[in-house]
């Protein structure tokens, strides 16, 4: 494996790590920031988002929900959650860019 590869994964674990930040941060205060119900957004700007609304129910089949596992629900079990979703979707991720490499590999 070269330098790059090395480094660039490197980074990666080491997002993957800190992803839990941001709920901890805001943990006795509410909602991390852009986690917005649309409800509670529109009395904040004051104003019915009705595209949002909609938008908000179109995908309903969530892997991990609230990026967490049901059921944890204290601060040291919802940061695992967070790390295990991060690795889930960074697997997605690297699972659909084989994907499309491979497909665009086996075109030419």
């Amino acid at each position: 494996m070269d330098r790059l590869t090395k480094t660039f994964l490197a980074v990666i674990g080491v997002l993957i790590i800190l992803s839990p930040i941001g709920i901890l941060l805001v943990w006795n205060y509410g909602d991390a920031w852009g986690e917005w119900d649309p409800s509670d957004l529109a009395g904040q700007v004051h104003e019915k988002l009705t595209g949002m609304e909609k938008l908000s129910s179109a995908w309903t089949h969530a892997l991990l929900p609230d990026y967490n596992i049901p059921g944890w629900e204290d601060k040291f079990h919802a940061s695992i959650g967070y790390i295990i979703s991060a690795v889930v979707g960074v697997a997605l991720v690297f699972g659909a860019y084989y994907v499309l490499i491979k497909v665009v590999g086996a075109s030419r």
